[in-house]
């Protein structure tokens, strides 16, 4: 039997009916990028989340980007992650010339394994990177505090 890792056809059948209304408004309105809508989310997200902006952008990766852009890193820093990961996760930091630290995974969870992390860390460590996968979180707690005592940056 072949079990496929993402299964988009049945996802969208949920969804299918709201995302038709959201394209056909789009398409009717001819506003793709920015705008209105994406201000609104912008804000509401903000607010959700507490922060006082929030930016909608095109992807994961290009959020990675710009958080580890605006936090200076490049060549000679190292960013670690998880090994097991989109390869979206480590793009951004190959193209900010920087190292990525792949970090394997603890096998019960699927998450980046923190005693492997603690041993990953050097002087050229500037950022960590968990990765939640299957609805698991890494061990924030945990990490978060690790990133603090090494005066690291987190991203969460």
């Amino acid at each position: 039997m072949k079990i496929p890792l993402i299964d988009l056809p049945r996802q969208y059948k949920g969804i299918k009916k709201e995302t038709i209304t959201i394209i056909d408004d789009a398409f009717s309105q001819g506003n793709f990028i920015l705008g209105e809508k994406v201000e609104k989310f912008e804000n509401e997200f903000a607010r959700y989340c507490g922060v006082k902006y929030c930016i909608g952008v095109a992807s994961g990766t290009d959020a990675l980007l710009l958080s580890l852009k605006a936090l200076g890193v490049g060549p000679g820093d190292e960013v670690i992650t998880v090994a097991f990961t989109f390869v979206g996760t480590a793009l951004p930091i190959v193209y900010l010339g920087a190292k990525p630290v792949l970090v394997d995974i603890d096998p019960d969870t699927y998450q980046i394994d923190v005693e492997k992390l603690k041993k990953a860390i050097t002087k050229k460590t500037k950022v960590i990177i968990p990765v939640h996968l299957f609805g698991i979180p890494a061990r924030i707690s945990e990490i978060n505090k690790i990133a603090k005592e090494k005066n690291l940056f987190l991203s969460k």
